[in-house]
């Protein structure tokens, strides 16, 4: 209270008496501490509220674990009839994109990885930040953002956050912390000094304008919370750790720029990403953060362990023979709090070593990272390939949730058809999202995760699977089963609850919808195209059963168009961090692994959540299928290649099917090695990841390229031609994507072997032979410049039995 009041005294002293100072310093001191007082009991009563309907939760969940309950109020999970963080936060975030998407499809990044519109960009800074310049696209792309940005913080601060309107805030900045390390305080402090509209901004603590020493004192705070990435030595400064969620998000309201070009200026120098990805970025954050006080109320940490601590107290007193939560051993506990950590981004901050290895561990990070970013843009090429197995797992979702199955494929080709752009707007209004444009990486996230190499090679990565097709067809994916979802909602509104066909209305009992839930619905405005009409969430009153709608089509999209998930990532890292040892192994290791893991977890609850009987009947149809589909994918790939399909007589072939539709496949040419070991490193190197291929990769090039003695005493020469095109033939950046493929091995490689490999012929003849072995003709043979002819698509099913 005295720090307060001396604060504030000094401000007013500026402008009045000592004695007129002081009295109107004590009045605003009491008002201020009165304002805290009652947003802590508003806290503190939203909290309450929230344990309390969270441990009702519990109870609701479907599932036997007291634990698997509490993972579900993080990620999706179909046993349970309540939200959950990860599609609470998609959905707040695909409802403000459809607020901006006018703006982020005009500056949405391009194949070098910056905004398409530069200089449309810098104008809507500019208006964001209150300066005119004539041009009325940025005017109204900029007060679309003002608008999304003003109802995202309202939104934060009804679940019990506390930030304020600061006029001419304009955009957060994402700073870098090693940028602002780099040039010390003095250079920093002169930079943003000479940036900053003084006059505009507010002191943090009092609301006041700032005197000299305070605006100092400020600057150094925030410095030093930059630069340590927010773990100062001082926690009394309010820049540092604050204990509760919903008053993070204040302290970073405090610097106002003179414009939108000191705003960029700033941002080069010291921040991460440019204008575009700063914007998408501070959506998405906010988002996540609504949602996890929405879920887990204003300090989601302590419900999160009071939770934990109940569900301890539950299988304690269970009459399980050796409880975890008793026996020392509850592994429950620990894989759900490694759950909350990922989400929390605690496990994919890096952490470095100390002392004079800290900037080499920096780069370390940064190159294995970069590593794996660029084996991602050489081997994933031909995923789409492998992706059209979405086809089946949307057949399966559309038939769990009561939708019609004979739409899958017109729904595909409608939003892939460049010419039916209709479409896809109509998704975007619906609140389906705008992944491609708004996210750079979202091929990554969708097989891997997030990655901490350099921007060249995230960029190139993502290059090579916007060139694949890859991210226009899981968009297309999505954007359709969710189209379809709604528009069949949309079929049903004239039709009571009892009336909606039984498939349906479980799959909306699913979800929480009850009968008085659906009334609401059915009777909110509808969006209408023609005689068509699908339900819009933005336009149900009741903004809790609207979360509801929307939940359930985002949850049960995911299922339909498989994605890396969440609590699949957390299972792999297992609570490590990037640049630890075990962080690094483990990321290696389950580089693209953690698709199948999440493809079998989804599937898992889906046959759970609909009993034994029919669970086995679904089981049995999803393994048949996806078997099916791995068939195809593997024949299409043989055909990328250069080769006829393979023969399917024989036990290998659909051994590989079912790997390919487990969801294996994305490793492309690894399909087929794993059960046979053909890979020169065997099954070890399968399992240390494609960074471990990589290493022996390029250990057994170096040994081959240098005569070797053998053991006869004869002398085996080295071919160095012969490895490195070996080498450029599986890891060249884009290389193996799925129509160039085999133009790029004929007209390129093969060049390259018949100049520097004096065995150019005899492994020409080899694969000729094997080819001729395994029942495979070359409809592309090695070195010619143009196919002879077209796929022997005879060979697939040659006469002979299967063996």
């Amino acid at each position: 209270m005295r720090d307060l009041f001396e604060q504030l005294e000094a401000s007013y002293k500026q402008s009045m008496g000592p004695d007129a100072a002081a009295a109107e310093a004590s009045e605003q001191t009491l008002r201020q501490l009165a304002d805290a007082s009652a947003l802590k009991k508003r806290q503190t009563l939203l909290q309450a509220a929230s344990q309390r309907r969270a441990r009702a939760d519990l109870m609701r969940y479907r599932g036997k674990s007291p634990y698997a309950a509490i993972r579900a109020m993080m990620d999706r999970d179909v046993q349970a009839p309540y939200e959950n963080v990860v599609t609470r936060a998609e959905n707040i975030e695909f409802q403000a994109q459809a607020e901006i998407s006018a703006f982020i499809e005009r500056h949405r990044r391009n194949f070098f990885g910056s905004p398409s519109n530069k200089a449309g960009l810098r104008d809507v800074m500019q208006e964001l930040h209150g300066d005119a310049t004539g041009n009325p696209r940025a005017k109204a792309y900029a007060d679309a953002l003002a608008n999304t940005m003003e109802s995202l913080r309202l939104r934060f601060n009804a679940a019990g956050g506390n930030v304020g309107k600061l006029r001419g805030w304009g955009i957060t900045h994402r700073h870098d912390p090693l940028k602002v390390r780099r040039v010390g305080y003095d250079e920093w402090r002169a930079d943003l000094r000479q940036s900053l509209d003084i006059a505009a901004m507010r002191d943090p603590d009092t609301g006041m304008r700032m005197s000299p020493a305070r605006l100092e004192e400020v600057l150094r705070g925030s410095y030093e919370a930059i630069r340590t990435n927010g773990l100062s030595a001082e926690p009394a400064d309010p820049f540092m750790s604050q204990p509760k969620l919903a008053n993070a998000r204040a302290y970073h309201r405090v610097f106002v720029f003179n414009d939108g070009d000191a705003w960029m200026r700033y941002q080069a120098k010291y921040g991460s990403g440019d204008a575009f990805t700063t914007i998408m970025g501070h959506i998405r954050g906010l988002s996540e953060d609504i949602a996890k006080l929405e879920r887990f109320g204003p300090n989601p940490d302590a419900t999160v362990k009071f939770l934990l601590d109940a569900a301890d107290r539950m299988e304690a007193q269970s009459d399980k023979a050796v409880p975890g939560a008793v026996a020392g051993t509850a592994g429950g506990r620990a894989t759900t709090e490694r759950l909350w950590a990922y989400l929390k981004g605690e496990t994919s901050v890096p952490e470095f070593a100390e002392g004079w290895l800290e900037r080499p561990s920096y780069w370390a990070v940064k190159t294995i990272s970069g590593t794996r970013d660029l084996l991602t843009s050489a081997l994933l090429g031909s995923s789409p390939i492998s992706a059209i197995s979405d086809v089946n797992t949307q057949a399966m979702a559309r038939r769990f949730n009561g939708l019609p199955e004979v739409k899958v494929l017109a729904s595909y080709l409608k939003q892939l058809n460049p010419a039916s752009a209709a479409d896809r707007k109509l998704a975007i209004r619906l609140g389906l999202g705008m992944r491609d444009a708004s996210h750079s990486l979202l091929g990554l996230s969708r097989y891997y995760g997030e990655t901490h190499g350099p921007q060249l090679t995230q960029v190139l990565a993502d290059d090579v699977l916007r060139l694949s097709g890859l991210n226009k067809f899981t968009e297309a994916g999505q954007r359709a089963f969710g189209l379809d979802f709604l528009g069949t909602l949309g079929d049903y509104r004239g039709k009571t609850f009892d009336a909606v066909p039984e498939g349906l209305r479980a799959a909306m009992e699913r979800y929480g919808i009850t009968a008085g839930d659906w009334d609401v619905i059915r009777k909110a405005e509808p969006e209408r195209r023609g005689k068509a009409e699908w339900i819009n969430a933005r336009n149900i009153p009741n903004r809790q059963i609207a979360d509801k709608v929307q939940e359930m089509v985002l949850a049960e999209t995911a299922r339909a168009v498989q994605e890396n998930t969440a609590s699949a990532r957390a299972i792999v890292q297992l609570g490590t961090r990037p640049g630890t040892l075990g962080g690094e192994i483990l990321r290696n290791s389950f580089q693209f692994k953690g698709f199948a893991l999440s493809l079998i977890m989804s599937q898992a609850q889906a046959i759970r959540a609909i009993g034994p009987y029919r669970g086995a009947v679904y089981a049995a149809q999803f393994f048949v299928s996806m078997t099916l589909f791995g068939a195809a994918s593997i024949q299409l790939r043989e055909i990328a290649k250069g080769r006829d399909p393979r023969p399917m007589d024989n036990l290998e072939f659909w051994t590989d099917a079912v790997l390919q539709g487990g969801g294996f496949g994305i490793f492309g040419d690894l399909v087929g090695s794993i059960t046979n070991q053909r890979l020169d490193g065997g099954l070890g190197e399968f399992l240390a990841g494609p960074v471990g291929g990589l290493v022996g990769d390029l250990s057994r090039a170096t040994y081959r390229s240098f005569d070797r003695e053998q053991k006869d005493g004869g002398i085996t020469p080295g071919n160095p031609g012969a490895e490195a095109v070996r080498l450029a033939k599986r890891y060249t950046p884009g290389g193996n994507l799925w129509y160039l493929r085999a133009a790029y091995e004929r007209a390129i490689l093969d060049r390259l072997a018949e100049m520097t490999d004096p065995e150019y012929g005899e492994s020409r003849a080899r694969v000729e032979q094997w080819a001729a072995e395994n029942g495979q003709g070359l409809w592309w043979e090695p070195g010619e410049d143009m196919p002879s002819r077209g796929p022997d698509l005879s060979t697939a099913v040659p006469t002979s039995n299967m063996n």
